[in-house]
């Protein structure tokens, strides 16, 4: 498995685990991310790959990853 395989592979089980948490399926954890992202950038300039949205059963935690200018 290549290092990307392997970082595609964690990233799909982190996101299995997430959902199984918060009691939500995979896909709705995609568009509320989804949706979050274009709230966001309805009021900043950002890229996708930028934010970095995580939800829990608690928390829904946003970080901007960009340089600010």
């Amino acid at each position: 498995m290549s290092v990307s395989s392997v970082f595609i592979a964690k990233e799909r089980l982190k996101n299995l685990l997430v959902s199984d948490r918060i009691q939500c399926t995979p896909d709705s954890v995609e568009r509320l991310t989804r949706d979050l992202y274009q709230t966001i950038s309805k009021y900043m300039e950002v890229e996708q790959k930028d934010l970095d949205i995580k939800i829990t059963r608690n928390d829904i935690h946003i970080r901007y990853t960009g340089e600010s200018n």
